[in-house]
């Protein structure tokens, strides 16, 4: 079942990316929990995707943190994508290149774990 209705937001849209982030981490918390009831266990951190601060160096913390576990994700799924943890989110044109890799990927990763 689908948990990331709201998986782009609009530049600008602070209230929208509370959601955004909020859905995402349940998403990847659903990820985590498709990987430990395999018949081969597969670790997927749970990393809360939840917390967010615009603070420079927690900006890069979250994007290494988030893209380590896409390459997890990856593995285990049979999908590809692009570096997630590269993107200016004060620039509109990254923002929204980013967020329509991002979702591509989670679409992609929902429907080969059949939580499509």
């Amino acid at each position: 079942m689908a948990i990331f209705f709201h998986d782009e937001v609009l530049f600008g849209d602070n209230e929208g990316f509370s959601v955004w982030l909020n859905e995402h981490w349940q998403e990847h918390l659903q990820f985590s929990r498709t990987g430990l009831v395999q018949a081969v266990t597969t670790f997927i951190p749970d990393y809360d995707f939840g917390l967010w601060s615009w603070e420079p160096g927690r900006v890069a913390s979250w994007l290494n943190s988030h893209q380590e576990v896409h390459n997890i994700l990856r593995n285990f799924a049979g999908v590809g994508g692009v570096d997630l943890s590269v993107v200016d989110f004060h620039d509109e044109s990254s923002w929204y290149e980013w967020h329509d890799s991002h979702s591509q990927e989670h679409s992609e990763i929902r429907t080969n774990l059949g939580l499509a």
